[in-house]
């Protein structure tokens, strides 16, 4: 509770307890996405037996200063036993050999419709003996080539013990069916390899093309037309779909992506922000014209197996003379939940503008993976909501008024007085009273603040609840505009 006075000023002290510092927990790990759908990949451990102690007994002689101590016995020397089954030699990795991590995106069997375009991303280690150069490449082996290229060179040096995300866009054919697509690597030399215990299985990705295409979700579906967006980062332009190894930071389109809560069946974009210090990446979609109705929903959250994940997504809103207005903003960390957004829009009805997508980096970069799971608009029937609740109590005459507006349709706003004795007064709001109302609603975040004015030694207090949908913090200047703004409604309704 925000609180003013206008004729009394009060001050607040205020108290800080001092504690010892304890030691920072151990940061988790750093690896990014897994999903897992047709491979997994089996660690082996092995434990080194420690051999015991010898125990050596020493005998105390009582000697006299001049006896003499008897010499040591004489241990006839043993021979050392001969082995009978010497261990066998380790035999060397081969040079060229890669072992299956995971299947960061598009798990088996995803589904498509015929034509869609698509990414697919293997993570694989280099568990061979030799450095892979970025003149290794990721080759068509055989299968549904899906309209790819014939080879995708390496992003950069892979040295043995090390992972590497491959990627290779893909298009999904255009009959209905299963449909599989092997992969394996080749070296400068031209030798060919892949996973398994011969080094020799390939990479694959397996899809279904549906009868029909997948209808897209609500009124306008972000993430099937994503790439209608303009994407870019702070530091550059951005493609779509973009590539996950991109320190610019990147856009894909995952069907059936795995978040921190789980495997989910709905599409999703994985916005990367580039990996500078508080990166962002953004999208801006085509002009909107928004309907009485439209809500705009979605669900955050991080990508699996980024522990360190910590991001702010944003929605934002464009007019058409370039001014910005934001509709909400959400932190969300990497807890095992995912959160979800529900934002009216209806207040905007009638308006054309470009809705924007963000996300900005707080922590690691490394693991900023944020996932806007089946982000779309939907539309429903509009129920009037009560935006501003103004009550003002006290004064020389023990008044009680009290002031309630209600959004009735986007364009449209009425107010209701009440007085100690019941109704005084309604009445729709004028042009000028609605667009102060919407200014406010696009600018400040919901607030309750009490304001207090013991003027002529008579106490009078007056209450605000606002119910704003903006990211701003409402300064004093803003309450006491509200207040004013309130008074003189009420004087209109109930003279």
């Amino acid at each position: 509770m925000r609180k003013i006075s206008l004729g009394l000023l009060l001050l607040t002290w205020l108290a800080a307890a001092c504690a010892a510092p304890t030691a920072p927990p151990t940061a988790p790990g750093t690896s990014e996405a897994i999903y897992t759908a047709a491979a997994e990949t089996v660690l082996a451990q092995m434990t080194l037996a420690a051999g015991g102690t010898a125990v050596a007994q020493l005998t105390q002689i009582a000697a006299q200063p001049s006896a003499t101590l008897p010499p040591p016995p004489t241990i006839a020397p043993t021979a050392a036993p001969t082995p009978t089954n010497p261990p066998p030699t380790p035999l060397p990795a081969p040079c060229n050999w890669a072992g299956f991590v995971a299947n960061v995106t598009t798990p088996d069997n995803s589904v498509f419709s015929p034509g869609a375009t698509f990414t697919k991303i293997w993570r694989v280690s280099n568990i061979g003996a030799c450095e892979w150069t970025p003149d290794y490449a990721l080759v068509f082996a055989s299968g549904d080539p899906m309209g790819g290229v014939n080879a995708v060179f390496l992003p950069r040096s892979v040295l043995p013990g090390e992972q590497v995300d491959l990627q290779v866009t893909l298009t999904a054919p255009g009959a209905p069916g299963i449909y599989r697509s092997n992969w394996l690597l080749r070296s400068p030399a031209g030798e060919q390899f892949g996973i398994g215990a011969d080094a020799a299985q390939p990479l694959w990705v397996q899809i279904q093309v549906a009868q029909q295409p997948p209808a897209p979700r609500g009124a306008y579906d972000f993430a099937l037309r994503a790439c209608d967006a303009i994407w870019r980062s702070s530091t550059a332009a951005l493609g779509c779909p973009g590539s996950v190894q991109d320190p610019n930071g990147s856009v894909v389109l995952l069907s059936q992506p795995y978040l921190e809560s789980g495997l989910r069946s709905e599409p999703a974009l994985w916005t990367r922000p580039d990996t500078s210090a508080s990166g962002r990446i953004s999208g801006v979609y085509p002009g909107y014209a928004v309907r009485s109705g439209d809500r705009f929903r979605a669900e955050l959250g991080c990508l699996v197996d980024s522990p360190s994940c910590d991001v702010t997504f944003r929605l934002d809103y464009r007019t058409a003379d370039g001014a910005v207005f934001n509709l909400g903003a959400w932190r969300e960390v990497y807890d095992g939940r995912t959160t979800p957004v529900d934002v009216n829009l209806s207040f905007l009805a009638g308006v054309s503008v470009q809705l924007v997508l963000s996300v900005e980096n707080r922590d690691a970069a490394q693991d900023a993976n944020a996932v806007w799971l089946a982000p779309y608009l939907e539309t429903t029937i509009p129920q009037p909501e009560q935006v501003l609740v103004w009550n003002q109590q006290g004064g020389a005459h023990d008044i009680c008024e009290t002031l309630r507006i209600t959004l009735v349709s986007p364009g449209s706003g009425e107010a209701r007085a009440n007085s100690c004795d019941g109704e005084a007064g309604s009445g729709a709001l004028t042009t000028d009273e609605l667009n102060q109302l919407r200014t406010w609603l696009t600018q400040l975040q919901p607030f309750d603040a009490e304001l207090f004015n013991a003027g002529q030694g008579v106490p009078l207090t007056s209450y605000l609840t606002f119910n704003g949908r903006g990211s701003g913090e409402a300064t004093n200047a803003h309450i006491t505009a509200m207040q004013d703004y309130a008074q003189r409604l009420y004087n209109r309704l109930a003279p």
